[in-house]
């Protein structure tokens, strides 16, 4: 008998000693049965909402050597219920047998679909309302005036939630906003801490971001109001995407924002803060050859952010009008990375296209191209019975939340729960509907003309630099590292990788390196 034991627990305020009690419990029932004891798998302080977990992801691929897995609880194998119930078929696929202690759950008995759904179901609940309960407490503390977040640089604890300036840090910020008020760049502030060996809020080299920040989400030192006394709670929360299961932060509506004023916590006066955000808004507004200015523009130059750094492997972006460089060296004044010699812009371009496209204009690389994409067709079409097999997950769902209503389980989200799980009946089995009438040999013919359009693209990029950008990026997904030969010339260097321009499938290519 092959036996094998989970145990978890979810936040750093609980204690190692619950993964020991729980393995313990699942020592003795071994022991009562007569079973040898069993292999542990844990994770420490991470939430069972997630799917990433290391002890959780090692016990599934392990599921084949084990006959029998023991968990006190089946919350502690996952608290997401499409995830527990995939996790349950894994190991019944494997011969694994999965019983929960406490629980009574036993996927030997007939009845344990129904007992893993609705165990599932609750355990799902008891994490919303759970997030219902925390933002409500922190909805308190911010309303009271207490911190319900993280610390920003200048500030030290004093209490729960509870802060006050801390002399030195708030020295520091005074002299970034002075600085940039008399003219000088975020990126030149930077620098001329790290010159001086100022810590930054990490610890590590001050960057150029952490200094700017975002206005519109209200962090970094220039765009923090925490330093004139005002602090914003509530502006943002964050939800797991549905398809990668994936914590995403979603902005709210100026409405449900927490504002206090706190001017004890003031470390600017009023007058240098706006005009600090005077300043700011100019510079994300400003046109610069037609274009808008500030964070978040689409990206002038060719190659901006598909070169590679050689010494640090960042991307590398205009430094002035004539070279690329590193942008860790340039945002941290060369403290961040020690390349801080630049490459000729138009060189760089003008080479590298004209090799790139004398490199690709082969019969043998369409070739390649035309092999790997009839190949990928054959066997790329729409899985329909993993279709089929979503559709009845979600059948299985939406019966385990008609069963809890049954059975007398109501609570808030309930509703909410079975929209969800119509919703996502309803869009399977339009892809199902899809995937019936999928036709791949439209693809194929067309294939010699995109790659021709490409390669055109690529020839005229001083007349269209986005679209010659967009082909780059698919030819190169893991950039463009440039150096410099011994004999001072350039050479970039393309990894090896997939061309797939928008097709689905593309041709593996030996590595490709260009003297220019």
């Amino acid at each position: 008998m092959r036996v094998a034991a989970y145990a978890r627990y979810s936040s750093d305020n609980q204690r190692d000693a619950s993964i020991d009690d729980q393995l313990r419990n699942c020592r003795a029932y071994a022991r009562r049965q007569g079973w040898p004891e069993p292999r542990p798998y844990t994770d420490a302080a991470i939430s069972g909402a997630r799917n990433d977990r290391p002890g959780y992801r090692a016990l599934l691929a392990d599921a084949h050597l084990f006959d029998v897995i023991l968990v006190d609880d089946l919350s502690r194998l996952s608290r997401d219920s499409a995830e527990l119930a995939h996790a349950v078929r894994r190991m019944k696929f494997h011969g694994a047998r999965l019983i929960a202690i406490s629980d009574g759950v036993d996927t030997d008995r007939r009845s344990h679909k129904l007992d893993v759904g609705m165990r599932a179901l609750m355990s799902e609940l008891y994490l919303d309302d759970l997030a219902d309960k925390t933002h409500r407490g922190l909805t308190g503390r911010a309303l009271a005036g207490a911190s319900a977040g993280g610390l920003p640089y200048g500030y030290r604890v004093v209490g729960t939630g509870q802060r006050e300036i801390d002399p030195d840090q708030a020295a520091v910020v005074r002299r970034i906003f002075q600085e940039y008020l008399a003219g000088r760049s975020p990126r030149e502030i930077a620098a001329g801490l790290n010159r001086e060996h100022v810590p930054s809020p990490r610890g590590g080299a001050w960057a150029m971001s952490a200094i700017y920040g975002d206005t519109r989400r209200g962090i970094g030192i220039l765009a923090n109001p925490i330093y004139a006394g005002r602090q914003i709670w509530n502006r943002s929360r964050w939800i797991k995407h549905p398809d990668t299961g994936k914590r995403v932060r979603q902005e709210r509506p100026p409405q449900e924002w927490i504002i206090s004023e706190h001017p004890e916590l003031a470390i600017v006066d009023a007058a240098t803060w706006d005009a600090a955000q005077a300043r700011l808004q100019a510079r994300q507004h400003r046109p610069a050859n037609g274009r808008r200015g500030g964070p978040g523009r689409s990206p002038r130059y060719l190659l901006s952010g598909l070169l590679r750094c050689p010494k640090c492997r960042g991307p590398m972006v205009i430094v002035d009008a004539y070279r690329y460089g590193c942008s860790r060296a340039k945002a941290t004044g060369g403290t961040g990375c020690s390349h801080t010699s630049g490459v000729p812009r138009r060189a760089l371009e003008r080479g590298l296209l004209q090799h790139l496209v004398e490199h690709l204009d082969r019969p043998e690389i369409f070739a390649a191209l035309r092999t790997a994409v009839s190949e990928a067709l054959a066997c790329a079409g729409p899985d329909l019975a993993g279709l089929r097999q979503q559709l009845a997950k979600a059948e299985r769902v939406r019966e385990n939340i008609a069963a809890a209503l049954r059975a007398g389980i109501i609570t808030p989200t309930t509703r909410e729960e079975l929209e969800r799980a119509e919703a996502e009946i309803a869009r399977i089995r339009t892809e199902l509907e899809g995937a019936r009438t999928w036709q791949p040999a439209q693809i194929v013919p067309r294939l010699a003309e995109r790659w021709r359009h490409a390669l055109l693209t690529l020839t005229a990029y001083r007349t269209d630099t986005l679209a010659a950008r967009e082909v780059l990026a698919e030819l190169a997904p893991d950039g463009i590292t440039v150096t410099t030969s011994e004999n001072g010339d350039l050479v970039a260097e393309i990894a090896a990788s997939p061309v797939q321009l928008n097709v689905v499938a593309g041709a593996g290519f030996e590595p490709a390196t260009f003297g220019l």
